[in-house]
């Protein structure tokens, strides 16, 4: 009772896939109908020997036809004597035997003889149905081969045709349909690998395909689909290949347990399947002994390793996967032994137990593939619940991951707002700071304009007196001369009231309002006035957001590069052009007089250029083969 309780999931789990074989066999074997048809006794055949396959059937030489091995392994004549009776469409069907030709009073009525042309056989499987004619002869004579190393006696039934399609239709339509199912699951396997690449998906696939292969070809009703033998004749392939499938499962489905046996069978059976079946092609004695004999002790080996390692893993796990790997391995190695033991022990080691070979013989013969699909079926409750498992953990993955993305998003928000508050500070402390640099800049223009008030009108002012002065002296001397030095006096008064007046607009200009281009239009009229140059100008669209500070810059820029090539360079006339480019300003004044050097460009344009510098920009005075370049750039 203890070891019932302890063991009660797998017990439980190989009742149900116990209960669904029987349930699944006693279906199909209900389905089953034989055929209405009469065996023939092979005690009243006679057979000859025959030398070639273009003879007709002997006159005498006849012989009882009763020692089968004798002639099974040769070409020769079957004589098969036919019951009378009432038939409407009779037909021979014919099973264990390779190559065949039918004689019905002399005249050939079938022939079908693969063998002859090269083309492997297995006469387990491969079977031959021919018409009779309505009026039965007494005997039909056979030319037949029933294999290369084949010792059973052909099987002869004569009955009708129908019939006879009609049985091999419910004997093996459940083969067929296990062995769609299977490749049907060999077909999503591979979809699985493909999509996960995970051996186990593989494995699986090459089991179900081991699998569906023989339950295709391994029946009677597959030669209605395709005659071709050889495709019955590579059943014998897929046990072994099934076998490595098995083994490779195992291997992926507990990994540590027993690895190094399991890895070393896997490659042991792996190259035996693959000489198998090259071996298939070559020759027919190295095939059959090949997967008759040799296979028996690697499927033993097999047996024993994979049912310890299935064993230590359902002691140490007790999980889902190894109860169903233990139950439907259990069920599949038991069905798969009683297999080999029907088919591959040789004859007389059934002597110690004579009624066992009877047994087996009463057995369904589609078992194996009954029992193999079972434990498909366990592999794959094992990877639905792989899958699941995985789709749990993705699940659970997504909802942490929502979750850290959550708990980011607030950190980012929180990090936003405290980047906001600092932005607002830093906006505040620069617009103080650039406050304080216009307050600053505007003292320093109102003494720059003082200054130039101070030297320009000053010194008119003074040069005036002094005309006067001689004036005044010469007047008595030489009348027509004070006069030219009161006119002198006149103009230079005039002079220092226009620079008066200049100083005085440049005072009341309010920043905040500059008007740029107009200011820039009225110093040049101005400089052209003055001084007869010319000066070409062509103003861009300029951004709304330019500051009054830069905008002074920009004129004083102007300002003071005129000046200095209209004082210092001798330039008659400029190119000017202001524009906006690639968020900068670009500021260019070209002028056809000579480039001063850096000591001699004055403290105003100085000044001007440490101003755009703070403004984040540069100011350069070079030489081009057209004259004197101010270039200015600064960001809008």
């Amino acid at each position: 009772m203890s070891f019932l309780k302890r063991h009660l999931p797998v017990l439980r789990t190989f009742t149900i896939i116990l209960a669904l074989l029987f349930t699944v066999g006693g279906a199909l074997a209900a389905f089953e109908r034989d055929a209405d048809a009469i065996r023939l006794d092979s005690s009243g055949w006679r057979w000859a020997p025959a030398t070639s396959w273009d003879e007709s059937p002997p006159m005498n030489g006849w012989r009882p036809y009763t020692a089968p091995v004798e002639v099974a392994q040769k070409m020769y004549w079957l004589r098969v004597p036919l019951p009378a009776g009432q038939w409407k469409d009779p037909a021979l069907f014919i099973l264990h035997a390779g190559d065949n030709r039918a004689f019905a009073s002399g005249i050939i009525i079938y022939e079908d003889m693969p063998a002859r042309k090269g083309v492997r056989v297995n006469s387990g499987f491969y079977w031959h149905m021919f018409r009779l004619p309505l009026q039965l002869p007494d005997h039909v004579d056979l030319l037949m081969r029933n294999g290369e190393l084949s010792t059973q006696n052909p099987s002869i039934e004569l009955g009708e045709k129908a019939s006879f399609v009609n049985r091999s239709l419910h004997k093996d339509l459940d083969n067929i349909i296990l062995g769609g199912l299977l490749i049907f699951s060999c077909l999503v396997s591979i979809g699985f690998y493909v999509s996960h690449r995970e051996k186990l998906y593989l494995y699986f696939a090459l089991l179900a395909f081991a699998g569906g292969y023989a339950s295709f070809v391994g029946n009677q009703l597959i030669k209605f689909l395709w005659s071709s033998p050889w495709i019955s004749f590579l059943q014998e392939t897929s046990m072994p290949w099934a076998t490595f499938a098995v083994v490779g499962a195992l291997e992926q489905v507990f990994p540590g347990i027993n690895g190094r046996a399991l890895k070393t069978l896997r490659r042991i059976v792996l190259w035996f399947s693959v000489l198998a079946t090259a071996g298939a092609f070559v020759s027919v004695y190295f095939y059959t002994f090949w997967t008759s004999y040799l296979y028996l002790p690697i499927f033993l080996s097999m047996f024993v390793i994979s049912y310890w390692t299935i064993w230590k893993a359902y002691r140490t796990r007790r999980d889902l996967e190894s109860i169903w790997v233990m139950a439907g391995f259990t069920s599949l190695v038991a069905i798969a032994f009683v297999h080999v033991i029907r088919y591959w022990l040789p004859p007389n080691l059934y002597e110690w137990w004579p009624g066992l070979r009877d047994y087996l013989v009463s057995l369904p013969e589609d078992l194996i593939y009954l029992g193999l699909f079972a434990f498909v079926i366990c592999l794959i409750r094992i990877i639905i619940y792989r899958y699941t498992a995985m789709n749990r953990q993705l699940t659970e993955l997504n909802r942490s991951l929502e979750q850290l993305v959550a708990s980011r998003i607030e950190e980012i928000r929180a990090s936003n707002s405290e980047l906001e508050i600092a932005n607002e500070r830093l906006a505040a402390s620069q617009k103080e700071s650039a406050e304080a640099m216009a307050e600053s800049m505007m003292l320093e223009e109102r003494h720059r304009i003082t200054g130039a008030i101070h030297d320009t009108v000053g010194h008119t002012l003074s040069a005036a007196i002094i005309q006067l002065e001689a004036a005044r002296r010469l007047l008595p001397l030489d009348r027509p001369q004070a006069e030219e030095k009161l006119e002198a006096s006149q103009n230079l008064a005039r002079q220092g009231l226009e620079d008066i007046r200049h100083s005085v607009r440049l005072l009341r200009d309010d920043l905040g309002h500059f008007d740029l281009p107009g200011a820039i239009g009225a110093l040049i009229r101005d400089a052209e006035q003055r001084s007869g140059c010319r000066v070409d100008c062509r103003i861009g669209p300029l951004p709304l957001t330019l500051s009054a500070l830069q905008k002074r810059v920009l004129f004083q820029a102007l300002q003071e590069g005129l000046a200095l090539g209209l004082k210092h360079g001798s330039s008659k006339r400029f190119e000017f052009e202001l524009e906006a480019e690639s968020g900068a300003i670009r500021f260019l004044l070209i002028g056809d007089g000579k480039t001063l050097p850096e000591h001699e460009l004055g403290l105003g344009l100085k000044a001007v250029t440490e101003r755009v510098s703070r403004l984040g920009g540069e100011l350069r005075l070079q030489s081009s083969s057209g004259g004197a370049v101010l270039f200015l750039s600064m960001p809008a």
